[in-house]
């Protein structure tokens, strides 16, 4: 096996954090941001969308740097910066020398879906990185020079990362039973299966005592600002690697194919973008199988590349990446990105903009009042990091509905509850708008007051029921 490249990637690695974390702190929290800060004071075996490690990184964040948000994202680009060394690793299994070695790293570390989730403290971007991983290890087993206590580690970790992975672990088991049955030794499997195990009890046994709500949760989901039809999907992947990278995605994939004792990872990564395209999926879902192809493509890619050819590929990559860079890093100064439709052409942008002035709305409308009632995570989560001298702060949404707080009198402020929705209390009258500097799903919404029916305990099950998501 050829050396690893270890100074080389570690460049390409810290020029790619570099990066992230010079825009870490541009425009603000982001929605999903805010519920997992939440998340992270509560933890717990499971979470209604989430396994438990997003949580722990979340506890850790906040342990380590207070309420920084560029520390809270710092994880995220760290997880981004391991998925570079993983490309490179991957490369290396395959008979990459150097140059292969480089051209991975760098493939993926330019890779827009890569430079764009690893700005933001969510799930995807640890979710990646186990994956990979898992494929990595998956790849070795394959050639030979395995293990199968670490396999049994990554996929235990990794399922309690993001529950997407348990795709390409069903294929993977799947097609080494195809094509190399020869490889799957009774007791390493069942040795990384018992690990595997050991690690997600936590999140079996909450998942039990809460009546398996994650399962019906992911199997009527919500609608969501990044729901995508079916060929959106298709052109979405494609852009995962700015579509100039395809064309080594699929060198990837025909290369692992070829390398018979590899072939599983090819049918793999394959099935897994076909499963999430016909389950309905996020075309993000697919971006660590659609990387580790594009990872294994390097090799056959090096061998292509002249030195003109090479110069001519990156000169192209460069220039989709820097016309996209808006897109995936918030480069320009918010008037400038907003003047441009660069904030409407990205919710996570317009998720990102407006949560201390919201706070701050409710403050001057909350006296007096026993309890504000918010209509979503994200409005929640807001008042929770950013509100002062608010009463308790409560919404039926998502994982939130576990830690409604005592509240003592009925005297209610909603927030993003209409007249028409708010049939659990009586006197409704408005009393603000909540005012966004730009566009996005709580602008305009109404801040009100009212008297809830109930106690707010007696009341909880049918608001669950009824606005739980």
């Amino acid at each position: 096996m050829t050396r690893f490249a270890a100074r080389q990637v570690l460049v390409v690695a810290v020029l790619k954090t570099a990066l992230n974390l010079a825009f870490a702190n541009r425009y603000g929290w982001q929605r999903d941001e805010l519920y997992y800060a939440v998340a992270g004071r509560h933890l717990q075996g499971g979470y209604v969308e989430f396994p438990p490690v997003t949580a722990l990184l979340s506890a850790l964040a906040r342990l380590l740097f207070g309420y920084s948000l560029v520390g809270f994202r710092l994880f995220a680009i760290l997880a981004g910066a391991a998925s570079i060394v993983v490309a490179a690793l991957v490369a290396r299994e395959l008979g990459g020398g150097v140059r292969a070695q480089v051209i991975a790293a760098a493939g993926v570390a330019l890779a827009p879906i890569l430079l764009a989730t690893n700005g933001l403290f969510q799930p995807v971007s640890f979710d990646s990185l186990a994956t990979m991983v898992v494929l990595w290890l998956a790849l070795r087993l394959a050639l030979g020079r395995g293990s199968w206590p670490l396999l049994g580690l990554a996929v235990g970790i990794g399922l309690e990362t993001k529950y997407t992975l348990s795709i390409p672990l069903v294929l993977l088991v799947a097609t080494f039973l195809v094509w190399r049955r020869d490889a799957l030794r009774p007791a390493g499997v069942a040795l990384a299966a018992a690990i595997a195990a050991a690690l997600l009890a936590p999140n079996l046994v909450w998942e039990a005592q809460h009546d398996w709500v994650s399962v019906h949760f992911f199997v009527h989901p919500p609608g969501s600002a990044t729901d995508e039809t079916r060929p959106q999907f298709i052109l979405n992947v494609l852009l995962l690697v700015a579509i100039v990278g395809i064309p080594v995605v699929a060198a990837g994939i025909v290369r692992l194919h070829r390398t018979r004792a590899a072939r599983p990872i090819a049918w793999t990564i394959v099935g897994s973008v076909l499963a999430y395209l016909v389950l309905g999926g996020k075309s993000y879902y697919a971006a660590p199988e659609v990387l580790f192809a594009l990872a294994a493509g390097a090799v056959p890619f090096e061998s292509w590349a002249t030195r003109g050819r090479l110069r001519a590929a990156v000169a192209v990559y460069a220039v989709v990446d820097l016309v996209a860079l808006p897109i995936g890093l918030p480069v320009l100064p918010l008037s400038t990105a907003n003047a441009h439709g660069v904030i409407a052409a990205r919710t996570d942008y317009q998720d990102e903009i407006g949560w201390p002035q919201l706070a701050r709305t409710v403050e001057r409308n909350a006296t007096g009042a026993n309890v504000v009632l918010t209509s979503n995570y994200g409005e929640a989560g807001a008042l929770d990091l950013f509100g002062r001298r608010l009463p308790p702060v409560a919404t039926p949404d998502v994982t939130f509905r576990y830690w409604r707080p005592p509240a003592a009198g009925r005297r209610a402020v909603l927030v993003g509850f209409s007249s028409t929705l708010a049939t659990f209390c009586t006197g409704y009258h408005v009393v603000a708008h909540i005012a966004m500097p730009v566009k996005n799903q709580e602008r305009g919404e109404p801040i009100a007051r009212c008297a809830l029916t109930s106690s707010l305990s007696q009341l909880w099950p049918s608001l669950v029921a009824r606005f739980g998501e």
